[in-house]
């Protein structure tokens, strides 16, 4: 048999030889003790690596994720102790910059700047990386501390929002006050003199009910008229993204929870609205924000680099990042049973001119992390392309349920959640490579049921880490219930739970051994 050291064994399981010794102390990983080492079997440190040994058969990776986190997940029950703030996206809504964007999901800023000024305290300047960026979060954050910054985001309206903003800090209030006085003055004028705009609606643009009512259509293309005369490209950039935010508010389609007609939920069409008020009102509250800005940060020096890909994390990160390039990693990556990005941003991509054609959203699909359940569905047997027990044992529970439903039952469901696991092997081993020896990882990550089954994503994302290299520092639930709660009661989604289940939110907080 091939008996290993501390460090020989630390080196093959690729954890620190700290977090080893300890484990061994404590009992969570087969060892056994010489004098003053331990000695480790390489047969049992496989078996154990897979989940299960001949003498526990029963005893799978749940139950060892259990045993390593337990205490700290019951002493994190409540927010306050956690150690981290309400993730909540709503909180946005009230801060600069951050609130220019309405977004179905993400996390609040408050979250990530306490994150950043407990890592950073004082030292020199980081690197900041959210490799699923959404509308710019942890990188407007990151800027505020004179961080370098990077962000990877496949949606072209998302990918807009994070680059207005940055490069807006970057500029004086004054252009933008300017700005929207000069759209208030042509939309006003074309408006008043009966003029006809040149622009037209979007033509793949496809929905159930008409999306902007006659009136308001006509003055929302007299905006697109405007900005495509616009000769700066910052302003052009500034425009597209002022009217991508108000269009679903002006339009009689809504965001409860997701993307559907007002009708629906009891609201009445819009037939007319004030479109160039709106959009001014909306610019002058942009420049106030950068404003506020900058005198909340008089000493800050314009020396941070800004870095927006609009690429998939899972395909570039390394090449574009380079090896240990980064000191802390931020994000929240789609969640399992998620919210469709694509589908709930068509009106911007279409109406923005980011695509002309529907085939077109099919291609940001398919490199959505996850991919998406109606993208998969209808595939074979879709595999885990890594060894993992207890996962598969749950993913064979699912693919068993409602199988006269095929696509739109268990099979269909299991299919999206390996694909799901998949992507989260791949985002983990990609992150290992990228965040520096030290470097922290914070991975916000919620439970999800699907037919009915539970899946507690962050443990099986913790263990998946644990097993790429990373110190699982802790598992902090940050939110009791999340937005989202009110889709667990599709029947397509669920079905029937055999317990009441919450859905919470968990901060994975990770760290690359040194």
């Amino acid at each position: 048999m091939d008996v290993l050291t501390l460090q020989e064994a630390a080196r093959y399981v690729r954890v620190s030889e700290k977090t080893l010794r300890e484990m061994a102390k404590t009992g969570r990983v087969p060892s056994q003790r010489v004098g003053r080492e331990w000695r480790f079997l390489r047969e049992a440190l496989e078996e154990w690596l897979t989940g299960y040994t001949d003498s526990s058969p029963g005893v799978g990776l749940s139950k060892t994720i259990d045993e390593q986190y337990l205490l700290n997940f019951i002493n994190i029950r409540e927010p306050k102790k956690s150690g981290f703030s309400d993730t909540a996206f709503t909180k946005n809504r009230e801060e600069p910059i951050h609130s220019w964007v309405p977004w179905v999901a993400g996390f609040s800023a408050s979250f990530v700047g306490e994150i950043l000024d407990r890592e950073i305290d004082g030292r020199t300047k980081f690197t900041v990386l959210d490799p699923f960026a959404g509308v710019g979060t942890t990188l407007v954050e990151g800027i505020k501390r004179e961080c370098n910054v990077v962000g990877f985001e496949i949606n072209p309206y998302a990918t807009l929002a994070c680059e207005v903003k940055l490069e807006a800090v970057q500029r004086t209030p004054k252009a933008i006050v300017d700005v929207a006085d000069r759209v208030y003055a042509y939309v006003k004028e074309r408006i008043g003199n009966g003029s006809s705009p040149s622009a037209v609606p979007p033509q793949g643009f496809r929905t159930r009910d008409r999306f902007l009512s006659p009136k308001i259509e006509r003055q929302v293309l007299f905006i697109k008229d405007v900005i495509s005369v616009e000769r700066e490209e910052w302003l052009k950039r500034l425009l597209r993204l002022a009217l991508g935010s108000v269009l679903v508010g002006v339009s009689n389609y809504t965001y409860e929870p997701s993307l559907g007609r007002r009708v629906a939920v009891g609201k009445a069409e819009i037939l007319d609205a004030d479109i160039p008020t709106i959009v001014r009102d909306k610019l002058l509250h942009m420049a106030d924000d950068v404003e506020s800005f900058l005198r909340s940060t008089p000493g800050r020096k314009k020396g941070s680099t800004t870095h927006v890909f609009k690429e998939s994390f899972l395909e570039s990160g390394i090449d574009r990042l380079g090896k240990e390039s980064v000191d802390v990693l931020i994000t929240s990556p789609p969640y399992l049973n998620n919210y469709h990005y694509v589908r709930n941003t068509r009106p911007q991509l279409f109406w923005l001119d980011f695509v002309e054609d529907p085939a077109e959203l099919r291609t940001l699909e398919m490199y959505s992390f996850g991919k998406f359940w109606q993208t998969v569905r209808g595939e074979s047997a879709i595999k885990l392309d890594f060894s993992y027990p207890d996962l598969e044992k749950k993913l064979r529970e699912l693919r068993s349920l409602n199988g006269e439903k095929k696509a739109y039952g268990g099979p269909g469901w299991a299919n999206y959640a390996a694909t799901y696991f998949n992507d989260c092997a791949r985002f983990v081993d990609i992150t290992a490579q990228v965040v520096k020896p030290g470097g922290l990882a914070v991975i916000v990550i919620g439970n999800n049921i699907l037919q009915g089954i539970e899946f507690k994503t962050e443990e099986f994302l913790a263990h998946i880490a644990q097993r790429a290299g990373f110190e699982v520092r802790g598992l902090h639930k940050v939110r009791k219930k999340r937005t989202g709660s009110s889709i667990i009661n599709s029947g397509v989604r669920v079905g029937n739970t055999k317990k009441k289940t919450e859905l919470y939110e968990v901060a994975i907080e990770l760290r690359v051994p040194k």
